[in-house]
């Protein structure tokens, strides 16, 4: 499947038509390629970690993992050195960026994909420029890292564009130290989104995957991502000094102990771990459970937040995914 046909292929993935569609749309033209990257998160930080030994204390800490969510990136190469980009997250808003010489100035969605290709074109790959569209369906909120599988996506579609005009794409070892070196982040996570294996753990230096077995002996692990749903400018971590708004900080108190209280009602109710995705506290704690145990934790954890009088969070199935890949 070519990005050109993706549009109208009708055993598509829907998001995928839709951003090959407004790809066409908006530069008149069809995508090249269309790439998806999945989501990243790292295991092992304990959410609680003054409960039972369960939640700390796990040979996997510090390992990360790809999620099966994805964002997804539409790309046809320029000649001219210019990146143009447009997100179906951001529709009110495009940037055209050089992508040599003096930088401009990108949305805040686009500064983090803008500083990877500018990376790529200062080490000689896809200096020519592109035209980009973006889809990152799940929210900052939602508590899974968005910035690492971005800029990989982003990379990993205009050096695949470019491949045929001129050298070879980029091996992913290279895109990662190029990444690595030119845009801060977090390196597991970038890892976990190049080199992942479905329903594995990657070790922090990337050097070995390893399953998560499942805690009854299933197949799979089941796995739940538990979010506190919070006012717009708030962040339950009280110690971070990038809260926007003057009532975050007791928002944000409030949405760190709902969380680790429903942490600690989830593992009453048959959850065996949970740990925050992310490198520190933020909006979502991971549980790992027996799948029987699903309808339980779950309740269980909405009667915590109900208890404390704060809105009923959201509950979302995470698999561990493969690696980044082309879909068309």
């Amino acid at each position: 499947m070519s990005g050109a046909d993706l549009a109208r292929r009708a055993t598509a993935d829907p998001l995928l038509r839709l951003l090959a569609h407004g790809f066409a749309t908006t530069y008149r033209r069809p995508p090249e390629a269309v790439w998806r990257a999945p989501y990243a998160f790292r295991a092992g930080t304990p959410a609680v970690p003054s409960a039972a030994p369960a939640t700390g204390g796990t040979p996997w800490a510090g390992w990360c993992a790809a999620a099966g969510h994805y964002v997804d990136v539409a790309v046809a190469p320029r000649a001219d050195g210019v990146l143009r980009c447009a997100s179906l997250n951001h529709p009110a808003e495009a940037a055209e960026l050089p992508l040599t010489g003096p930088a401009g100035r990108a949305p805040d969605w686009a500064a983090r994909p803008y500083a990877a290709l500018r990376a790529l074109a200062a080490a000689g790959c896809a200096r020519g420029g592109a035209d980009l569209h973006l889809n990152a369906p799940l929210p900052e909120a939602v508590g899974l890292p968005v910035a690492e599988p971005l800029e990989c996506a982003v990379a990993l579609a205009v050096a695949d564009a470019h491949a045929g005009r001129g050298p070879g794409a980029p091996s992913r070892n290279r895109l990662a130290a190029l990444l690595d070196a030119a845009v801060p982040g977090d390196d597991g996570l970038r890892r976990a989104v190049l080199f992942a294996r479905a329903g594995h753990l990657l070790a922090p230096d990337g050097s070995t995957h390893r399953p998560l077995h499942a805690p009854d002996g299933a197949p799979d692990p089941c796995l739940l991502l538990l979010t506190a749903r919070l006012p717009a400018g708030t962040d339950p971590d009280p110690g971070d000094s990038t809260a926007a708004a003057p009532a975050a900080p007791a928002a944000g108190a409030a949405g760190a102990a709902g969380l680790a209280a429903a942490a600690r009602a989830a593992l009453d109710a048959g959850a065996r771990s949970a740990w925050w995705p992310g490198a520190r506290p933020g909006r979502g704690v991971l549980l790992l459970l027996p799948a029987h145990r699903r309808a339980a934790v779950r309740a269980a954890a909405v009667a915590s937040f109900r208890r404390r009088d704060l809105p009923v969070p959201r509950v979302l199935r995470i698999t561990l995914a493969a690696a980044a890949r082309r879909e068309g």
